[in-house]
């Protein structure tokens, strides 16, 4: 059998007949390249607006304008007074072994003991033991002269007004004033 049919009104098609439907064009050369180039650059805006709005949410950068503030505007530095050195027995002081050597902490209380600091001393471990500097912690500002003589007593020369070892009380009451020394691997104790 021939694979031959008879010719009917669908197999002539008018010339100016216009496409419509699943009839398309070909795609035009360098298209593919247009899109990438497009979907490229939309990829720099959005990562440099999520960088830019990253900085600005943890205060990196400061959009406001610091050319208004005059450059000789600095202040002058002056010296901030220190209390003298001072031994009190009646203060409560806590002595925290922050290394890894046992009974350092009781070691540093007896060196304190021949120093005049005989009350109130209670020995204890740091949370960590890798503590590198020997610190003396006071929470008032009435206590500097105090956390000195503590200092001079155990021979070290760090003390810092901090509340990060203050003692909780209830609400209404008083709070409790004490001095904390963190003793790190550079604290070696008078025999």
């Amino acid at each position: 059998m021939a694979d031959h049919y008879a010719k009917d009104r669908f197999d002539d098609i008018p010339d100016d007949l216009k496409r419509v439907g699943a009839h398309r064009a070909p795609p035009k050369a360098g298209r593919g390249w247009l899109v990438f180039l497009w979907a490229a650059l939309a990829t720099v805006v959005l990562v440099t607006a999520g960088i830019l709005g990253l900085f600005a949410l943890s205060d990196r950068v400061n959009f406001t304008d610091t050319s208004t503030t005059p450059a000789t505007a600095v202040p002058e530095p002056t010296e901030t007074p220190t209390a003298e050195a001072t031994i009190d027995p009646e203060s409560m002081v806590t002595v925290l072994n922050g290394t890894g050597t046992k009974g350092l902490a009781t070691r540093a209380i007896e060196q304190l003991n021949g120093a005049g600091w005989t009350q109130n001393i209670t020995p204890g471990n740091a949370s960590a033991t890798d503590v590198t500097t020997t610190t003396v912690y006071y929470e008032d500002a009435s206590q500097e002269g105090a956390a000195r003589g503590l200092a001079e007593a155990l021979g070290v020369t760090n003390i810092q007004l901090s509340t990060q070892f203050q003692i909780p009380v209830e609400e209404g009451e008083e709070p409790i004033l004490q001095l904390t020394v963190l003793l790190g691997s550079d604290f070696d104790p008078v025999e």
